[in-house]
């Protein structure tokens, strides 16, 4: 069995047993967890220019990393890292990759979204969250890193509005869930008005309406002084029917 983890730490665990340590070095590391979040597979000069700054003397870089990559196979096996100028991390088919996992459960998030199945939204989002409440590759650090961070924050974000609509729906037991995770929303957006939304929803089911304008007026202030801008449809829709 086979896992590999690149939210939190990142570890590559093979049979209950972890072989991070035994990786050669932080490129090492590096070079694992990016073909592990590429699973495409990566061009080896991109790679070499990944793992060797271009600052760095160029001519022993290709035999530096065929001496890492020579490494890297010997103590990932059973995991395979295939091909000469093009390579891959080829995984068992009941491998875990903890990135993947959360890709597929936003996927199915949104698809039971669509269906209004808000029991599945619910699980599958949370299931995303799990994941993606850990920063991306907290050990590491390099500017593919930091681009793909942004993006899982916009996925995370994505996941939060899902579970938060399907807790509006899942009822009474749900609206303090749904609260928290639209405040959430807004302190990861403040100018999007997805978390403002949900929130006057939470706080007019709880029964709170006068909270629930006070959001709406909170967000035309934000605006208006960031934007210059007035509240759209959907907002003006939410507010209406407070009113």
């Amino acid at each position: 069995m086979v896992r590999v983890q690149l939210h939190g730490g990142f570890a590559v665990v093979v049979d209950g047993r972890s072989i991070t340590a035994d990786l050669p070095g932080r490129r090492g590391r590096m070079l694992v967890a990016y073909l592990a979040a590429h699973p495409r597979g990566a061009d080896r000069s991109r790679l070499i220019d990944l793992l060797w700054h271009p600052a760095e003397p160029g001519p022993s870089a290709p035999a530096g990393f065929a001496a890492l990559l020579s490494k890297a196979r010997a103590v990932l096996a059973p995991i395979e890292i295939r091909g000469r100028q093009n390579l891959q991390l080829v995984l068992a088919p009941d491998a875990v990759v903890d990135t993947a996992v959360a890709a597929a459960a936003l996927h199915e998030a949104d698809a039971a979204a669509a269906r209004r199945d808000w029991r599945r939204a619910w699980t599958q989002a949370l299931s995303t969250l799990f994941v993606l409440q850990r920063e991306f590759l907290a050990d590491l650090d390099h500017p593919w890193i930091d681009e793909r961070r942004r993006e899982l924050a916009h996925d995370h974000d994505r996941a939060l509005a899902c579970y938060a609509e399907a807790c509006l729906h899942l009822g009474p037991t749900e609206l303090a869930s749904a609260e928290r995770s639209a405040r959430r929303l807004i302190a990861s957006q403040p100018l999007a008005e997805t978390g403002y939304c949900l929130l006057m929803r939470a706080l007019a089911a709880r029964g709170d309406r006068a909270a629930a304008l006070g959001v709406y007026a909170e967000l035309q202030a934000v605006l208006r002084a960031e934007l210059g801008t007035a509240p759209g449809p959907v907002a003006a829709a939410v507010h209406a029917d407070l009113l």
